[in-house]
């Protein structure tokens, strides 16, 4: 199957189960453990500088369309860290069409600032108080939240999740449009990782898969964020703790205008290819997923599917993807998790 959920941009109000992450990591734990839906609000958590990192966005717009002072900041940014994008806007790009997500996006991570810093001293020339306030929040969830949060997910799962966890951080601009237009502002899906902590504006739009309906996250106070999981929790806790299918949609639209949307999303996740995803099967628990499973084999699978969804894959890999598909009706990160991982369905593991 696809492994699309229909339904409209309209949908239930969620009520999110909620915990503060000033309770000890045991209490955490099982506070994890009860959210059989596999999302809940972290409150007293790092307030995000949600103004900050728009006025960064503004000025890579402005730089991209020749009304900033510079040259393009993120041309210069993927320039100077050439592993990965790190400054994404896939329409204005010329990337774009009715599948590929609408949203301007910046994805850093400890490795990339190093890069970047050593080729770009001045981050592409980005105003600096609000590159120090982004900077300081992100390095806050590093240092504060991110030990004590891979504790209790250890604890909650079973086993050590934080052996090799390691942290992106993505701002994500899901800027004003037009009310109507087609593309996805960002299209469902699960996460990959161990946990996914979402900050916000106060726009909504983020939406969770729950009890057969698409579910509204009302609005997160600052100073709380919503926490998700992904296919390596999932995986390692045997299905017990689910990834939640979730996806961002046009909040209503104020005349014919949607209103802006700016979130902060720190992922962790494991990034050594030899590490395993192995489930922890409780006595008395059927088996959900195979073993000897491999951090690079799940996530190698995976990140063509992403890419594509986010407009960013090379012309060689997007005809690639696009056989896939056709061949094999895989189009999901769910659909390489469901035929090839599933206990019993699994072919063997290439």
């Amino acid at each position: 199957g696809k492994g699309q959920k229909e339904g409209s941009n309209s949908s239930a109000m969620f009520q999110l189960p909620t915990i503060s992450f000033g309770a000890p990591a045991a209490d955490l734990a099982i506070g994890i453990q009860g959210a059989r839906d596999g999302v809940l609000l972290l409150t007293d958590v790092p307030a995000a500088p949600i103004s900050s990192m728009r006025e960064i966005f503004d000025e890579l717009k402005a730089s991209a369309t020749g009304h900033g002072p510079g040259e393009d900041m993120g041309a210069r940014l993927n320039k100077a860290y050439t592993k990965n994008l790190v400054y994404k806007d896939s329409h204005m790009a010329g990337e774009g069409g009715p599948a590929v997500d609408m949203k301007r996006v910046l994805d850093l991570s400890p490795e990339r600032l190093d890069q970047i810093k050593h080729a770009e001293p001045m981050l592409a020339g980005i105003t600096s108080d609000e590159l120090t306030q982004t900077l300081t929040f992100w390095e806050s969830l590093s240092s504060e939240v991110t030990p004590k949060l891979l504790e209790a997910v250890s604890a909650a799962v079973g086993c050590d999740v934080a052996d090799d966890a390691h942290c992106n951080y993505r701002m994500a601009d899901y800027y004003q449009r037009e009310v109507g237009l087609a593309p996805p502002r960002c299209g469902e899906h699960r996460d990959f990782g161990t946990a996914t902590l979402i900050f916000a504006s106060d726009a909504p739009g983020l939406q969770v898969f729950v009890d057969d309906t698409w579910q509204s996250i009302p609005p997160v106070p600052e100073g709380s964020a919503v926490l998700l999981f992904g296919w390596c929790t999932t995986i390692r806790s045997n299905g017990r703790i689910p990834a939640a299918l979730h996806r961002v949609t046009d909040a209503t639209a104020v005349g014919c205008i949607v209103p802006r949307r700016t979130s902060a999303v720190l992922f962790i996740a494991p990034k050594d290819v030899e590490t395993p995803l192995e489930p922890v099967v409780l006595e008395g628990e059927a088996r959900q997923f195979i073993s000897g499973v491999k951090v690079g084999q799940l996530r190698g699978k995976m990140a063509r599917k992403w890419r594509h969804r986010e407009g960013t894959l090379n012309a060689e890999d997007r005809q690639l993807e696009e056989e896939e598909i056709r061949v094999t009706k895989m189009v999901t990160q769910d659909d390489v998790v469901s035929r090839t991982l599933a206990f019993r369905t699994a072919p063997p593991i290439s």
